[in-house]
């Protein structure tokens, strides 16, 4: 081992969306030398009770034990405690790092910011496991650490005759922030965030979320019949799709029908971002979210922010791009894209892999 590379040996059970973006981005643009053992992306109960057990078999079907690993790598829709257990006797001492895409404690979302005591605890008791486990533990966002700590906090309270020690304390103290990488296309950057936006006789507006309850469509909805006539707004949908659409989107379409330019799910990335650079914003409507790649992107596009204070947004924004919309923009649109393309710098890609392999660098090391 030197100290400019590491040889990782990395699970992801859920390999699809975001968490498929990320472990891409990173193999990419890392220094460290990453196995991967990956399942696919669907089902993800079934991961967080079984990927542990797969992947072992994966890993021994596939002779990944058979190189030494400087360095363990999970990601959160896993059971890091029983992957540690199941590890070969010599790699259970082997520093240990799990990435928190989401956290189970604070999913799904309550308007009532509190837990439903009818609601099925066990698998962010899965995430206190793991985090436990581990020797490190990089959340995505601040906010994701915060929610998952009170989160945890407010499920223990209703644990009976609970032995509780400072579980959280440790967690927090061995926690780090780091974003996840965001991939632009080459032209895409510097192009959006110097040039600003080009003059339409509408407003163009993208909701780039998928087509979940959680994505806040029923609002979505308000907004559209709010504002679409006074501020002649247009729309593109885009974000995955899948077989049960919600009522309030299928009722946006049917209304909106001669204001909509684009809906559906897009996957050319080219065609993707052509959409996003010929918006000028990007609304969210999310109930829940813990980071937001679909948003930053649009960010990086050169569209202005149309987001609630809520979630993780505040953390994307800087100063002079919050509470902002078409209906009260800025006096300096220009100035506002650039502060924000300096603020996300540390989301673009090779950023955002950098700062992760510093620290499972700093993981060996402790």
């Amino acid at each position: 081992m030197t100290t400019s590379s590491l040889k990782i040996l990395a699970f992801e059970p859920f390999d699809s969306g975001s968490h498929r973006s990320v472990r891409q981005s990173i193999s990419q643009h890392s220094r460290h030398n990453w196995t991967w053992l990956t399942r696919p992306g669907r089902a993800w109960k079934w991961r967080m009770r079984l990927a542990a057990i797969e992947l072992i078999q994966q890993a021994h079907v596939q002779c990944a034990f058979d190189t030494p690993a400087d360095l363990i790598f999970v990601t959160s829709l896993l059971s890091a405690a029983d992957l540690r257990a199941l590890l070969p006797a010599e790699l259970r001492s082997v520093p240990l790092v799990v990435y928190m895409h989401e956290n189970q404690a604070a999913y799904p979302y309550s308007d009532r910011n509190e837990v439903d005591p009818k609601r099925d605890v066990h698998f962010a008791l899965t995430n206190l496991t793991t985090t436990l486990a581990a020797d490190c533990v990089i959340f995505n966002s601040v906010y994701n650490r915060q929610s998952f700590l009170i989160g945890l906090k407010d499920i223990l309270k209703n644990t009976p005759d609970l032995a509780a020690g400072n579980w959280l304390e440790q967690i927090e103290s061995k926690s780090h922030i780091a974003w996840p990488p965001v991939e632009l296309p080459p032209e895409s950057f510097g192009q959006s965030s110097e040039g600003g936006r080009v003059l339409h006789n509408s407003i163009r507006v993208v909701w780039p979320h998928r087509w979940e309850h959680d994505k806040g469509v029923d609002e979505l909805l308000d907004i559209a019949n709010q504002y679409t006539e006074p501020l002649n707004l247009r729309w593109t949908i885009l974000g995955e799709q899948f077989s049960k659409v919600p009522k309030a989107l299928n009722e946006f379409r049917d209304k909106f029908a001669n204001q909509i330019d684009h809906i559906g799910f897009e996957p050319d990335r080219k065609k993707y971002w052509q959409h996003l650079r010929e918006c000028d914003w990007v609304l969210s409507t999310a109930k829940h979210e813990f980071f937001g790649i679909a948003v930053v992107e649009a960010l990086l596009a050169g569209c202005l922010p149309w987001l609630p204070d809520r979630l993780s947004y505040p953390e994307l924004l800087p100063a002079s791009a919050t509470n902002l919309s078409p209906y009260d923009p800025p006096s300096d649109s220009t100035r506002v894209l650039r502060d924000i393309a300096a603020h996300l710098k540390p989301a673009i890609a090779a950023n955002a892999v950098a700062r992760i392999d510093e620290l499972l660098q700093q993981a060996v090391k402790a």
